[in-house]
C-alpha cells in the first residue's frame, strides 16, 4: 500500500535526527515529555518512551545511547488508542540513568529537599539557539504530530490540508504555542476527545512548518500537489465557463429556432425583409453556430445579428398572442 504523506513525512524526520549534545537533549526532552512515562516507585523509578514503529523506536534509541553509557531496551506491545489496537515500541531506559535523563531534559529540578520536582513550561535552557528550538520542533512532530495533504488513495484519504500537534495535557499545549509562536507560526487550538490540538489549515503556512522542521522533500512535495490541484481546479472553472457558455449558446439557439419555426407555421415567413429571411434561412441551417459564426456567415457584425434574431423572436411573440 502506498504510504500516506504523514508516514512519508515522519520518515525523511527519522533520516534527520539530531547529531550535536544540545540538540539531541532538545529532541528528547520534547518526545520525553509528550510519550514519556515514568514506572515504579521513588529511586527505582524507569524511564519509557513508547513510539509507533520499530525504525523509530531503534533511532531513537540510539540518541539516548549517545548520551549515557547504557543499553536501551526495546519493548514490543499491542495498545488500544482512539478504538485501534496499535503496535507499540516502548524505549526502557534503565532506572540508574533515568533521573540523570530528565534533569538534562529539564523536566524536573531537585528542590530544597533534594526531592525531584516535575518542572512547568519549556525547557528554557535547551531552547536557547534556534537549531535546538528546532530538534525540540522535531521531537514534538514525532511523538504527537500529524500533516495532511489532499490524497485520493492510501489509507488515509483527505480532501484537505492539516497540520497538528495533539496534547493531553493543556498546559503542555500552551508551552507549544509559546514555542511555535516564537518559531513564527501562529496555530489555533481546539478541543479533541479531551485533548488539545494545536493545528493548522493554510496551505502555504503547512509548508513553511515543513521547511522549519527541515522536511525539504516533504516541503516541496506539498508544493507540488498544491501547483498540481491549483493548475486542475483552474482547468476545471475553465470548463465549466465553457460548458455554461455552450449551454447558453445552444439555448439561444432552441428559442431562435422556435421563432423560426412559428412564423412560417403562420404563414408570415414570405412576409419577413430579405434580412431576416436571409437570418432565418442561416439560423435553420446553421442551429449549432455560435452568434459569431453565424455572424461570420451573414457577413454581418455580431451586433447586427442580435439586432435581427431579436426582431425574429419579437414578430413570433406577437403571432403568439
Amino acid at each position: 500500500m502506498e504510504a500516506t504523506f504523514k508516514e512519508n513525512a515522519k520518515r525523511e524526520l527519522l533520516g534527520i535526527l539530531p547529531s550535536s549534545e544540545c540538540c539531541i537533549k532538545s529532541f528528547l526532552s520534547a518526545l520525553t515529555k509528550a510519550d514519556g512515562t515514568l514506572e515504579g516507585t521513588g529511586r527505582r523509578q524507569t524511564l519509557c518512551v513508547s513510539l509507533y514503529s520499530l525504525d523509530a523506536a531503534e533511532l531513537v534509541s540510539r540518541l539516548f545511547k549517545a548520551l549515557y553509557p547504557t543499553e536501551i531496551g526495546i519493548a514490543e506491545c499491542r495498545q488500544r488508542i482512539a478504538g485501534v489496537d496499535r503496535r507499540v515500541y516502548r524505549l526502557i531506559i534503565p532506572h540508574g540513568f533515568t533521573e540523570q535523563a530528565l534533569e538534562d531534559f529539564e523536566l524536573i529540578r531537585l528542590g530544597e529537599d533534594g526531592l525531584p520536582n516535575f518542572t512547568r513550561g519549556l525547557p528554557e535552557r535547551l531552547l536557547r539557539k534556534g537549531c535546538c528550538m528546532q530538534a525540540y520542533f522535531q521531537g514534538l512532530f514525532l511523538a504527537c504530530g500529524s500533516v495532511y495533504a489532499p490524497e485520493s488513495s492510501g489509507a488515509e484519504s483527505r480532501q484537505g490540508y492539516h497540520f497538528e500537534l495533539k496534547f493531553s495535557d493543556e498546559e503542555f499545549a500552551n508551552s507549544a504555542m509559546e514555542l511555535l509562536t516564537d518559531m513564527r507560526i501562529n496555530p489555533r487550538m481546539s478541543d479533541r476527545s479531551g485533548n488539545k490540538l494545536l493545528y493548522v489549515k493554510d496551505k502555504d503556512e503547512i509548508v513553511r512548518i515543513l521547511c522549519a522542521l527541515g522536511l525539504a522533500d516533504s516541503a516541496k512535495r506539498m508544493r507540488d500537489i498544491i501547483n498540481e490541484r491549483e493548475t486542475a481546479n483552474s482547468l476545471n472553472r475553465a470548463i465549466i465557463c465553457e460548458t455554461a457558455n455552450m449551454d447558453k449558446t445552444f439555448s439561444a439557439a432552441s428559442r431562435q429556432m422556435i421563432a423560426i419555426a412559428r412564423i412560417k407555421d403562420r404563414g408570415e415567413y414570405d412576409k419577413l425583409p430579405k434580412a431576416l429571411k436571409e437570418t432565418a434561412d442561416a439560423r435553420a441551417e446553421y442551429s449549432e453556430a455560435s452568434m459569431q459564426e453565424l455572424a461570420d456567415i451573414l457577413g454581418v457584425s455580431k451586433s447586427c445579428l442580435h439586432h435581427r434574431l431579436d426582431k425574429l423572436e419579437a414578430i413570433s411573440s406577437e403571432l403568439k398572442q
